[in-house]
């Protein structure tokens, strides 16, 4: 135990030879003479072990994008993203590089025998995730929790490990998601880092996500990270805190100047702090600011920098990164004093041609060349007022577009500063019409005028701004309207939290409601018609009438009975009525937004939305086939109990529009999920589906296996799922869900036939068993005749979890593990790539608990595989 040798040959062992790997942790079980450092790496070596993951490829990344964009949400999914990111110890041989003692061949340090490393799973796309597409705050917070438990592991062995703080930096650049252009493609600054990068950088796009749902969550991440006293929380913090309604101005002014001299000058290092420093320079108070500035004309201490480097270096360098910074928090446009621009001016000498180029808030950090960038308003427009200020606007924007630098590119800057905007209203307000003849300057401004935070939306200040706005809508001709109307119906949806009970709302929405028909419709010809077929391909919110159809949405009260919002509320009929009575692509988008909300509409006024919105969707005009898109979208954000009421009235179209060719896949899932899972729940309130079951039968057997692979996806996850009764007074149990519900549809309503029994259905089918709980046996028994080989990668993909504690444990009696046995028989085949590479822990398991199945052939024949593999 205490060679070279040994330590070598036990690094090699592979995850399935389990009587080489119990035989090396019975030996040290024995042995009580073992001294370090021998003793502390066959420690190492034991945790490495049981940390250890097989590797991620892009299949991992595509199952986790494809279960997120299907609407799931399971605590499954939770675990399979963490293990995609999570860090792990990995230890490799070393030879002996340290000194020995005298008259001793023992190495003195645990160094020498092995070289230990975290390391993890390449960094992932962020689009892998889809958060825009997740708004459920419980689960964005459990995998937010998760993700920080994941990363203080990985800070806690990098610790344990006597690393130096300098290593968690060469493995993180940014804490964010932050890509470089190269070779005319965007990649990650931190592509090629494993490590902590993954868990962080995911944590933190996680949080700024669940800011945008519910920021007092949020809040509470940011708070903790700031009492929390590593170098990587702290960047956290800093990146987070950018967002004003995170961390307030007050608690910046207390931290910023007080900073320490390493995370207050290392912008290699702790780049998220000069990024907060510049970013909102202008948002701590008067005697910080002064500190601050005090602090970065003074330059970083001498301390920083080796004693052997020469003075007259370390004096240059002083003194360009503090102008450096000073540059940075005026290029972000903080407001310096006239005095510090004077010196600045002073001083700039040598450093003028590298600090005036200042193209970036990113400037001289690693990787500095990136697509996000902060710009600079221009002040040339600043010197000039009322109608001369305007017309200079417009001129600006209608000249072509040639570089950051451009008379466009300024003249946008200056409108995007929030400085800005009271100006620019003010003089739209004594101009005629209300600004008539500056079209793209109301275009700029509705894209770049910012909302206040939803706290902040009743306040006199900000509805005073909202209410002058509108007044000045009213004014606008129509033809203004219509050149502008991307960036002015944006900022009624950014303000509509602020303008919704204004009492002229109605008045410039039907305005504004003419103007987006007619310039959505003008190119709406005979070559728009496959547009028309394709709208889902369409954001829709994007355009100007999905976003004013959004606002009338925000108006409607919550209907909590069977009340009609419509029939009391003569503004809201109106808006309705006008949106209904559209025609051409106007048409079709206003019905598409519509009927994603179909469920409140059917309650609120039934008869109007059978006339309305279900007629054209259960008709035969190819163009309406778009909205079939709606309903499936529909379905993903309310849930089966809120569709009930959609699904009783247009249930029987879903048989026949599930085998459409014109459909796409997407919608054919989720029509034949939904009618999967109101049997299921008809099986478990004992009433009958609203689609028969033999029309269900039908329909499984003529779709693509790929759809049919999914609805058996959907009998997966409603086992797995929490279900109250209707009466919302009982909480069905897992083997009451597969004993009453699961257990008849697979005998009943699914297929028996052999050939419908294909590898895609068997992937879905293969968790069952492990989610049936105590009826483990009964669920296998159940499965069996859909079962044929898939490819495997994970003991998860037969639902033993072994991220959130190894549920192969309850595999504990003799008929369990003989099902186990047939299960795994049937699901693995004689091929190489279809064994997981984990097969040995559930044959172990499987031995444990009856080591007479040995000897039966499918034990032997699995684990000639497994060490195959």
């Amino acid at each position: 135990m205490a060679e070279q040798q040994t330590i070598d040959w036990a690094l090699v062992t592979k995850p399935h030879e389990i009587i080489k790997r119990s035989a090396i942790l019975e030996s040290l079980r024995e042995t009580n003479k073992l001294k370090d450092p021998w003793y502390s790496a066959w420690r190492l070596i034991e945790e490495s072990w049981d940390d250890e993951l097989p590797q991620c490829s892009s299949i991992d990344t595509r199952q986790i994008q494809h279960r997120i964009t299907n609407g799931e949400r399971s605590g499954s999914l939770l675990s399979s993203i963490i293990s995609l990111v999570r860090p792990r110890l990995v230890l490799s041989s070393a030879q002996l590089t340290l000194s020995t003692a005298a008259g001793s061949k023992r190495p003195r340090w645990i160094k020498a025998p092995l070289y230990p490393s975290i390391s993890s799973c390449n960094l992932a796309k962020l689009d892998v995730y889809r958060l825009d597409s997740i708004k459920e705050i419980d689960f964005l917070v459990d995998l937010a929790t998760r993700l920080e438990c994941a990363m203080n592991n990985g800070l806690s062995l990098e610790c344990r490990l006597r690393r130096e703080d300098v290593r968690q930096f060469d493995q993180l650049y940014y804490v964010q998601y932050l890509k470089q252009n190269e070779n005319e493609y965007n990649w990650d600054v931190d592509k090629s880092h494993q490590g902590i990068a993954p868990s962080v950088k995911l944590l933190n796009a996680v949080v700024r996500r669940i800011a945008e749902l519910d920021v007092s969550q949020a809040r509470a991440f940011v708070s903790r990270w700031k009492q929390t006293p590593t170098p990587v929380h702290l960047r956290l913090w800093a990146s987070l805190s950018q967002c004003s309604v995170l961390t307030p101005a007050d608690e910046l002014s207390e931290i910023l100047p007080v900073l320490e001299d390493r995370p207050f000058w290392k912008i290699c290092a702790y780049p998220e702090i000069a990024i907060l420093r510049s970013l909102r320079f202008n948002d701590i108070t008067d005697d910080a600011q002064q500190k601050v500035i005090a602090r970065l004309k003074k330059g970083p201490p001498r301390s920083l920098w080796l004693r052997k480097a020469e003075c007259d270096r370390v004096k240059d360098a002083q003194q360009y990164f503090a102008m450096r910074e000073l540059y940075r928090i005026k290029f972000a446009g903080g407001k310096l004093p006239h005095s510090v621009l004077v010196w600045l001016t002073e001083y700039l000498g040598p450093y003028h041609n590298d600090l005036q180029n200042m193209d970036s808030i990113y400037f001289d950090f690693r990787f500095f060349t990136v697509s996000s960038q902060v710009t600079q308003p221009d002040d040339q427009f600043s010197v000039l007022y009322g109608e001369k200020r305007l017309r200079a606007l417009e001129d600006a924007l209608v000249s072509p577009r040639k570089s950051w630098n451009d008379p466009y590119g300024d003249a946008a800057n200056w409108i995007r500063s929030e400085d800005h905007a009271t100006e620019i209203l003010t003089a739209l307000e004594a101009s005629r019409y209300g600004g008539a003849e500056y079209p793209n300057l109301w275009d700029h401004f509705g894209q770049s005028h910012s909302a206040p935070s939803c706290e902040d939306a009743e306040t006199p200040k900000y509805q005073k701004v909202g209410n002058r706005v509108l007044a000045l809508l009213e004014q606008l001709p129509i033809d203004t309207i219509r050149q502008a109307i991307q960036g002015i119906t944006h900022w009624m949806l950014s303000w509509k939290q602020v303008i919704m009970h204004s009492s002229s709302l109605l008045a410039v929405w039907g305005k504004l409601w003419s103007a987006a028909v007619a310039e959505t419709n003008q190119t709406s010809d005979e070559s728009d018609q496959e547009e028309l077929a394709n709208l889902h391909t369409l954001n829709t919110a994007d355009t100007a009438i999905g976003k004013l159809v959004d606002i009338f949405l925000a108006l409607l009260p919550r209907n909590r009975g069977n009340e009609n919002p419509f029939a009391t509320n003569n503004s809201l009929c109106s808006m309705r009525d006008a949106i209904i009575s559209a025609d051409g692509k106007s048409e079709l988008i206003g019905k598409y937004c519509l009927i994603k909300e179909l469920p409140y509409f059917l309650k609120a006024d039934k008869k109007w939305s059978q006339q309305n919105l279900i007629a054209p969707l259960v008709s035969n005009d190819v163009h309406y086939l778009a909205l079939w898109h709606a309903i499936s979208q529909c379905g993903y954000q309310c849930g089966y109990r809120q569709f009930t009421g959609v699904l009783q009235e247009i249930g029987n179209h879903f048989a026949d529009r599930v085998v459409d060719s014109h459909l796409d896949r997407e919608i054919k899932d989720f029509l034949l999920s939904i009618l999967v899972l109101d049997s299921l729940y008809a099986f478990l309130e004992e009433r009958k589906p609203v689609v028969a079951n033999t029309k269900i039968q039908q329909a499984l057997r003529n779709v693509d296996d790929e759809v049919r692979a999914t609805a058996a996806q959907t009998v997966q996850d409603f086992l797995r799922s929490r279900i109250l009764s209707d009466s919302e007074t009982k909480l069905w149990n897992t083997e009451e869900l597969f004993q009453l519900s699961v257990k008849p549809f697979l005998s009943k309503v699914w297929p028996q036939e052999c050939s419908l029994a294909t590898p895609g259905v068997s992937r879905a089918f293969a968790k069952l068993p492990a989610s049936a709980g105590k009826d483990f046996v009964q669920a296998v028994d159940a499965i069996m005749r859909f079962m044929v080989p898939f490819d495997c990668w994970y003991i998860h993909d037969f639902g033993f979890d072994e991220i959130n504690g190894s549920k192969l444990e309850s595999i504990d009696t003799l008929e369990k593990a003989v099902a186990l046995l047939q299960l795994l028989n049937v699901s693995i085949g004689t091929l190489e790539e279809s064994v997981i590479p984990d097969l040995a822990e559930g044959l172990k398991q499987i031995q444990t608990v009856s080591p007479q199945l040995i000897q039966d052939p499918i034990f032997r024949r699995l684990a000639t595989v497994a060490r195959r593999r």
